[in-house]
């Protein structure tokens, strides 16, 4: 068990989960429902890769034959991500953190 705790997100209407570690209250994960802003990403477990410019790290994903699925958009309290493709299909996150 990982003692993560669950704290609703507000999604204009519904909500979405992150997962809380006890000690920090640090989010490390979540649950989104397909719906809203969310409603076009894939349905399946996504990474989240933090790095130091999103906005430079998303143009390069597409430099090299990638696409930019979603965003970059914020996300509420933590700093902002885009969900990427790769060039033979697999989708992962990228986020960056706040200033």
């Amino acid at each position: 068990m990982t003692g993560w705790t669950p704290a609703a997100v507000e999604m204009s209407g519904y909500s979405d989960y992150c997962m809380n570690e006890p000690a920090s209250g640090r989010s490390v994960a979540g649950v989104c429902h397909a719906r809203g802003e969310n409603a076009n990403l894939p349905a399946q477990w996504l990474i989240y890769i933090t790095v130091e410019d999103l906005e430079k790290s998303a143009e390069r994903c597409v430099e090299r034959g990638g696409a930019v699925i979603a965003g970059p958009q914020g996300m509420v309290g933590q700093g902002r991500y885009c969900v990427i493709q790769d060039p033979a299909g697999a989708v992962a996150a990228l986020f960056g953190p706040r200033n």
